[in-house]
């Protein structure tokens, strides 16, 4: 596969992160962090005085209504944004310190992303979509096979390896964004609204895919304004105009019954 696709470089050794979890530590450490955007001398205030620690192995759901913030969070533990104040601990690292390019390095090989809106390719199959993240870790086309077969298998997309995005629905387009997130065998997986443009049916499906893929030790922070899925979570956080206003946890296993 990838056979006319030109692959990106390989990342330096001297720029690949260490393992963000280490032994019993707290993998993700927020400690006031507040998010600010200034448009035309107006401020916005995204996050104000966030704190939040997630244990390795934990499904944390952050909910609530549009536009509280539950985004902007969610792009600030997965290094896509920074905070305008407070501290932020991944595993031993404290990320204000790393530079631009451990971060981006870090994204790479520790942290998988599902969007609401797939971020599939359209002009390349499903094997090469979830392919491409394994192409710019340098990986031998052998180690990225093996890694590409084995989570399109856990996903059940595996016999639709060689269709394009648009021959395969929405809910098989976010399972195949999973394999993607998957494949790297990331630290964490970040999901933001993954179920907002799928039907019930499919809604149901990715959640309880998320479930399973908990249940074997993946650490999950899902945003939605869906209050349907919080007790796939075990523990959801509510947000309300950037601020966290309850914790709730759920120390029973959900059974999937929506």
């Amino acid at each position: 596969m990838l056979n006319t696709l030109t692959l990106p470089p390989p990342i330096s050794k001297s720029l690949a992160p260490p393992k963000v979890n280490n032994g019993n530590q707290k993998l993700i450490v927020l400690d006031g962090i507040t998010k600010i955007y200034l448009t035309e001398e107006i401020e916005t205030h995204a996050l104000s005085g966030i704190h939040l620690k997630i244990e390795p192995g934990e499904f944390v759901l952050i909910s609530g209504p549009s536009g509280c913030g539950k985004s902007t969070l969610l792009s600030i533990i997965g290094l896509l944004d920074g905070p305008t104040d407070g501290g932020y601990r991944l595993g031993n690292m404290e990320v204000s310190k790393l530079s631009l390019d451990r971060r981006a390095n870090i994204r790479n090989q520790e942290i998988g992303f599902i969007f609401q809106s797939f971020n599939l390719i359209g002009d390349l199959s499903v094997y090469e979509n979830v392919e491409l993240p394994l192409a710019y870790r340098g990986l031998k086309p052998s180690e990225r096979k093996s890694k590409v077969l084995q989570a399109l298998e856990k996903v059940d997309m595996i016999h639709r390896k060689s269709h394009l995005p648009n021959q395969l629905s929405g809910g098989q387009q976010q399972r195949v964004a999973v394999a993607r997130a998957l494949a790297g065998k990331p630290q964490i997986l970040l999901a933001d609204e993954p179920t907002g443009n799928l039907d019930s049916k499919n809604g149901k499906i990715v959640m309880e895919m998320l479930k399973q893929l908990n249940d074997d030790g993946a650490t999950i922070c899902m945003v939605t304004h869906d209050e349907r899925y919080a007790k796939y979570a075990r523990r959801v956080v509510h947000l309300f105009d950037g601020k966290i206003v309850d914790e709730t946890s759920h120390h029973n296993q959900f059974s999937g019954n929506l």
